[in-house]
């Protein structure tokens, strides 16, 4: 009897096709999105920089310091308009850099410096969305200054410089750097930004995946047939889910917000902030709801629906940054991340929260979020056809 329930079991997950792809294909690709991801992560580490470089002065040293950073393959060195401090602020502000050296007047190393003489600090004006590129650019500083030092003073590379004992010698970096924030004092709080953003769209997508299972359970216990032989219609029942699902991820991504200003200064009681917080929010509500709807079309039952939300929600989650920052992924799969709609409500976020961008720079996260949120609702529409053909 026993091996008799046995093979009845397995003769019904063989007909069902889509157990056998919950339990064999999508645990499979969702490891190779995983893998994928962490054995790219040394690969990524090494991306070049994206940099300006402002000399103040005209000394040899400036000069070499410069020459030396522009042929380091960790940098990629960016034209600049006018080769000022300000406008090298504005550009790391605008997200076009990630970093801007600034090398005043007088700087040179620290070693062998008299105390009462020390060189002014070269300013690092530094993006902290990306904490490996500050790294990057401090040791390159360091060990560019070395060399130039050693070029001007034709010291044989390798050789103490200066001579061990002499003044200055025990300071512990060859040249005084000082990292600004380029976008705020540390009142500012925008990196809570990126968590909120990221854990609410991931809890969005999550939640309105759940929510839309009703299309299931009514179809199940029969009420869909029911509100479709009164006329309804499934383009209108569609369109006032979709509505009720747009509605909680609002209401659901504008709590988790507010309770990150309350509760841990996040800048969001301002009108540019508001202005902008909504401005992404509703259509990445409208997309993850969309998202929910295709889901449920695809799905025959609740379980399915279940288990196949779960790793495409967790494989988006992971392509889109949601669960840790994309700058440390591979390059290939940075741009398939772009093809996801969570990652540009991240960088809509990114741009509000972090860059203080003002409503025109969100236009192309808005239109892309809009058109994904039409497309997913679409095929959403088109799929959910067979539920009137097997009702009728």
């Amino acid at each position: 009897m026993i091996t008799t329930v046995l093979r009845v079991t397995l003769l019904n997950l063989r007909r069902d096709r889509v157990a056998l792809l919950l339990t064999f294909v999508l645990p499979i690709l969702f490891f190779s999105v995983f893998a994928s991801v962490f054995a790219g992560m040394d690969e990524a580490a090494i991306k070049p920089v994206r940099t300006v470089v402002v000399a103040e002065g005209d000394e040899a040293f400036a000069r070499g310091l410069v020459d030396y950073l522009s042929q380091e393959s960790v940098l990629e060195l960016l034209p600049i308009e006018s080769r000022d401090r300000s406008t090298a602020l504005e550009v790391v502000r605008r997200g076009d850099a990630q970093v801007a050296v600034v090398v005043p007047r007088g700087a040179g190393l620290t070693w062998g410096s008299n105390p009462a003489q020390i060189p002014p600090a070269v300013e690092m004006l530094a993006d902290r969305s990306n904490p490996l590129a500050v790294g990057v650019v401090r040791g390159t500083l360091q060990a560019g200054a070395v060399a130039v030092a050693q070029r001007l003073l034709q010291v044989v590379p390798g050789t103490p410089l200066p001579v061990q004992g002499s003044a200055g010698w025990d300071r512990p970096e060859p040249l005084r750097v000082e990292v600004v924030d380029a976008l705020g004092g540390p009142d500012k709080r925008p990196s809570v930004a990126f968590f909120a953003a990221g854990l609410g769209v991931l809890f969005l997508m999550f939640a309105v995946a759940g929510r839309s299972s009703i299309l299931l359970e009514e179809r199940e216990n029969g009420i869909l047939q029911r509100l479709l032989a009164a006329r309804v219609g499934l383009t209108r029942l569609l369109a006032g889910r979709w509505l009720f699902l747009v509605l909680l991820g609002c209401v659901q991504v504008t709590v988790m917000f507010v309770w990150a200003a309350v509760a841990f200064s996040l800048e969001l009681f301002t009108p540019r902030h508001l202005l902008g917080f909504a401005a992404i929010t509703v259509p990445t509500a409208a997309a993850a709801a969309s998202l929910g709807l295709l889901l449920s079309a695809v799905c025959r039952t609740r379980t399915q629906l279940n288990g196949v939300s779960v790793v495409v929600i967790l494989i988006l989650a992971v392509l889109g940054g949601n669960l840790f920052p994309s700058f440390l992924m591979p390059s290939e799969l940075r741009e398939l991340g772009r093809l996801t709609f969570n990652s540009w409500a991240l960088s809509g976020y990114q741009k509000v929260f972090w860059y203080e961008q003002q409503l025109p720079e969100l236009v192309p996260e808005i239109m892309v979020l809009s058109a994904w949120a039409l497309v997913l609702l679409l095929l959403a529409r088109l799929l959910a056809q067979r539920w009137e053909r097997l009702d009728r």
